[in-house]
């Protein structure tokens, strides 16, 4: 199977890039990084009271979510909670001084385009220099791109879905215009610029990958860098947060990973031990012990469901997928491991040799703790072998992407169903990533695939709003921990187009829960108008660790 690899599905979930600004130094650059000692209030060591932002307007909803982190619950919007078996309070919002400027505000929030657009904050002046890449005048932002795999470029320009560097580079530019023209950046503007990397990542370099990591940082002087992919490179991130530089990427990571090397290594899409956690109740409370009746042959819908899990062989993947394994053989279900390599040379032969380890241990059920490519793999090696067995979706890797589904063996997918971190989609004109790019001057809608990166970006961009005028990794820590970001809502009525972000200590992960759905090779996605969609269940609910209720799903016949 294939490896964690770019592929650009969301490359539309949250994706945008623009044309190769070089980022010089800056005048009056830091050249020397704070550390920001795990443990310690890094933001108080800046002088800034955490929770804290100047001239912060209070929230105008009242709402309050509950959600549960690693072995705690916490309370956002607001109030007290347990998380991850730390307490942290969001400290309320601060009254805004008499005469402030808050002219580029929108009422309570700074803009109104979407949703997920932060509390207004007065305008202060900066007090210049604050950290490497952030100057009086600019914050210096980059979006790095791995070389192309030409397995993988292959697969995702076959549906449509492969992305090519210009267009992601004029999505940045729209995105840059976009965040300096709304966010409050306190006299500084974000220059965002693109890094075409010589590495790839499927099977990536460590080298490689390091080395670049010093160059991107040597010649851009970033406070921070995106790369937006699934990858099984740590070694990138790992050399970013080695020179003390801000990054957000990998996907699925073990929550370990992030706060190891806080607060320097965040992500947009859920770790990869709280996905375990959440899908490995959805399994226990809804299919543990049970025949599995959405198999596609009739001998295996009576039997006791006996899970075949698949993931890539990289410490950073392998840990989570060994808990979601202990948490579903703690319900009594037998468990088939299947670790595969992430080289897309080997792919093809791989999926052969692991369908027939799987089905040969007699497993019933499929579960993809995985690449998107993969399955791609693997589910026509399933129907080669004969071999039709159910597909629970684990929720992570945006398997559950219609598009890239797509790739999969339809006799295989049709049996697919369970936890979706993805959003209820609009049509491509109503999703963020087109407001943004038509909000910033541009004409028509983004390219396919920017909702991905555009999540990254937003989420930054109100991180550095919400960390105040002294910026550095430890203010803009605080502001992602305090819950003050509000980069999305917190209300109670969920909405199906909108995840629940929140990152919490013990947690540097925003979505944080998933949909139920099933997959229809007869239902049209409002992604791109084609055949083939995720349905979603009880109206697309959002549900949290805890929040899953008993009994199998209502799936139509044929699932």
């Amino acid at each position: 199977m294939v490896p964690a690899k770019r592929y650009a599905p969301f490359v539309a979930v949250v994706a945008a890039q623009l044309v190769l600004v070089l980022v010089a130094p800056s005048k009056g650059r830091v050249e020397q990084a704070p550390d920001f000692a795990p443990g310690s209030s890094s933001a108080q060591a800046d002088g800034q009271v955490p929770g804290q932002v100047p001239g912060l307007l209070p929230r105008t909803d009242t709402g309050t979510t509950t959600g549960t982190t690693g072995a705690g619950s916490g309370t956002a919007g607001g109030a007290t909670g347990t998380t991850g078996g730390a307490t942290g309070t969001t400290t309320g919002a601060q009254p805004v001084a008499a005469g402030a400027d808050t002219s580029r505000c929108k009422g309570a929030k700074q803009f109104t385009d979407f949703k997920q657009a932060p509390r207004c904050v007065a305008h202060v002046g900066n007090p210049g220099a604050t950290y490497p890449g952030v100057s009086a005048k600019t914050i210096n932002l980059v979006y790095f791109r791995e070389k192309d795999n030409p397995v993988v470029k292959g697969l995702l320009q076959s549906i449509g879905l492969y992305s090519p560097p210009a267009d992601q580079q004029a999505f940045l530019s729209a995105m840059e215009d976009f965040i300096n023209s709304r966010y409050e950046l306190y006299g500084r503007k974000v220059k965002m610029s693109f890094w075409q990397s010589p590495c790839e990542s499927a099977p990536p370099v460590d080298s490689c990958m390091r080395d670049d990591a010093k160059a991107l940082v040597a010649q851009r002087h970033p406070f921070a860098v995106v790369y937006d992919n699934n990858t099984n490179a740590p070694s990138f991130f790992d050399q970013l947060s080695k020179l003390h530089v801000v990054n957000f990427g990998g996907w699925h990571f073990q929550d370990s990973f992030s706060t190891s090397h806080r607060p320097y290594h965040y992500d947009v899409t859920m770790g990869g031990d709280f996905q375990a956690q959440l899908t490995g109740e959805y399994f226990c409370k809804k299919l543990a012990g049970k025949p599995a009746r959405f198999a596609g042959s009739a001998d295996l819908q009576v039997k006791k469901r006996k899970v075949a899990v698949f993931y890539p062989q990289t410490e950073v993947n392998s840990e989570p997928a060994h808990k979601l394994e202990g948490l579903l053989k703690g319900c009594g279900t037998d468990i088939v491991d299947v670790p595969y390599s992430p080289d897309t040379a080997t792919a093809s032969s791989q999926a052969t040799s692991q369908v027939a380890q799987a089905r040969g241990a007699g497993a019933t059920t499929c579960m993809y703790f995985a690449d998107p490519i993969a399955p791609a793999f693997g589910t026509k090696a399933m129907t080669t072998q004969n071999w039709f067995p159910e597909h629970v979706l684990v929720g992570s890797g945006l398997l559950d992407y219609d598009v890239l589904a797509r790739l999969y063996d339809p006799q295989q997918w049709k049996h697919a169903f369970g936890p979706s971190d993805t959003v209820v989609y609009r049509p491509l004109g109503q999703q963020e990533a087109s407001v943004t790019w038509r909000a910033a001057g541009r004409k028509g809608n983004a390219y396919s695939s920017a909702e991905l990166q555009w999540g990254y970006w937003v989420t930054i961009a109100a991180g550095l709003q919400m960390a105040g005028p002294t910026l550095n990794p430890g203010t803009f820590e605080q502001a992602l921990l305090s819950g003050t970001v509000d980069t999305l809502p917190w209300a109670q009525s969920r909405d199906p187009h909108v995840s629940w972000t929140h990152f919490t200590t013990g947690d540097y992960t925003a979505v944080s829960d998933a949909k139920e759905a099933y997959w229809d090779a007869n239902a049209v996605s409002p992604i791109d108008g084609k055949q083939g969609a995720y349905i979603a269940l009880n109206g697309g609910k959002r549900y949290r660790i805890g929040d899953w209720g008993g009994g199998e799903p209502s799936l139509p016949a044929g699932v």
